[in-house]
């Protein structure tokens, strides 16, 4: 029985990561009146609205929210950046408007086992692992896999998990990353991954959740509702969180690695299988993401890092770094990490916001002076950068705080540091290498 068919729904927030775009797809298909709005305008948009053309059950408001909208559908799908505290979510709740999510329309409609990956930082690397291990364990014909002959993949790592439903059946997997938005809207179904796996838990998204204790309550939500033969995963500073289970409980250490290993021991995966992936592993877009070379300087691009304790994280993996840090402050502790610049003396080139003037009041002053550098743009901040390198240094985008206040997003900020690296890469190699210009001459400092 389809319900949604003719029904008038409201997709709230279209975005640029996919996931509404696959629910919409996926409530057009079905029959549904679509009402797509969004505060951005249709030229942000036009990657996302051109794979809608084709459907006329679709009509748009976009640059603004009108209210009356809301109130005359039948339901509506609120994009996971939708805050709790948002005063229209609030007035519709009150009212008692029915309001749905997308992990919780794909959790009505799936077939498949799933296994749903979360955490605050390695949640997309173990979603990429545990879905490259099985993918080679289906083919090799693993006998605990027997009841399987696919694998998808979905979730908060850009790829909706609406793509999967028209393929998987109950012989099918699916591996989801699940974000504590997604987690905390889709509640309402009471519904977890058959096999949860949580990473780790740090202060981070505080400005949505309001409180710790929210934040934490929201990633339980990935085994809250599971039965006794399912399986959650969680790393061992968290048995407190274990112990709340209905199913059985597996702790690992805290590596990505430790984690895949003790989900491949679920279905029995031999430790040379799970090596073999692990090796042929070649890292994810955005996450100390190698770029380039230029003149013995290494680029790499860790716009993923959101949060100062993945900026700590690449600090620990990079000898003679050079960072491009900043941006909107997320409400995290940056205390370690300030600590952490001054002691080693890393040098820094701080993008404009509120994560970097938090970060400079923290900083002392002759630290400040010799060892920090502020760009207005990425073009400036990745010139700088490399005027500050020698042969052997490291420069990584590692920004630890968000980026709309220049960006769409981080993968928007992470793309402009890609082409400015192959810019500078491209104009070196022309120049420099010939002996045309000198490398100062090269990346003289812009007109501002």
């Amino acid at each position: 029985m389809n319900k949604y068919k003719n029904k008038k729904i409201v997709i709230w927030g279209l975005g640029l990561h996919g996931g509404a775009l696959g629910v919409t797809k996926f409530l057009a298909d079905l029959g549904a009146k679509l009402l797509v709005t969004d505060l951005r305008d249709a030229k942000t948009l036009k990657p996302t609205l051109q794979k809608l053309k084709k459907y006329k059950n679709i009509k748009y408001v976009l640059g603004e929210h009108r209210e009356k909208d809301f109130f005359d559908a039948d339901f509506i799908v609120a994009n996971q950046a939708i805050k709790p505290n948002n005063h229209l979510f609030r007035k519709l709740k009150k009212s008692h408007k029915q309001i749905l999510s997308e992990i919780g329309l794909f959790y009505e409609f799936n077939k498949a086992m799933v296994v749903g990956i979360t955490g605050t930082k390695g949640k997309s690397t173990i979603t990429a692992l545990v879905y490259e291990l099985l993918k080679q364990e289906i083919k090799q014909k693993n006998p605990f896999l027997a009841n399987y002959n696919k694998v998808f993949l979905g979730g908060n790592i850009r790829k909706s998990v609406f793509n999967t439903l028209k393929k998987s059946d109950q012989h099918s997997i699916v591996v989801i990353e699940l974000s504590s938005y997604q987690l905390e809207q889709a509640k309402y179904m009471k519904q977890s991954p058959h096999i949860s796996i949580i990473s780790n838990i740090m202060p981070e998204h505080l400005d949505w959740h309001q409180t710790m204790d929210n934040y934490i309550k929201a990633k339980t939500l990935i085994f809250k509702f599971q039965h006794k033969n399912d399986f959650v995963i969680l790393p061992h500073n968290l048995k407190y969180l274990g112990s709340k289970a209905k199913s059985q409980v597996l702790y690992f250490n805290g590596s990505n690695q430790d984690a895949v290993y003790k989900f491949g021991s679920i279905f029995h995966i031999k430790d040379q299988n799970i090596n073999k992936v692990l090796k042929n592993f070649k890292g994810l877009e955005g996450r100390q993401q190698f770029i380039a070379k230029i003149n013995g300087v290494n680029f790499y691009n860790d716009t993923c890092a959101t949060h100062p304790a993945a900026t700590l994280y690449a600090l620990k993996k990079f000898q003679n770094p050079i960072i491009i840090w900043g941006g909107v402050d997320k409400g995290a502790d940056i205390k370690l990490l300030a600590k952490t610049f001054e002691q080693r003396k890393i040098r820094v080139v701080l993008f404009p916001g509120s994560a970097s003037e938090k970060m400079l009041k923290l900083l002392h002053k002759e630290y400040r002076q010799n060892f920090i550098k502020s760009a207005t743009s990425i073009h400036q901040a990745v010139q700088d950068a490399f005027k500050w390198a020698k042969k052997g240094d490291n420069i990584l985008l590692s920004p630890g705080a968000a980026s709309f206040n220049m960006f769409l997003n981080e993968f928007d900020r992470g793309k402009h540091f890609n082409q400015e690296v192959k810019k500078l890469q491209k104009q070196f190699s022309a120049n420099y290498k010939n002996k045309k210009l000198s490398k100062q001459q090269i990346i003289k400092k812009p007109k501002q």
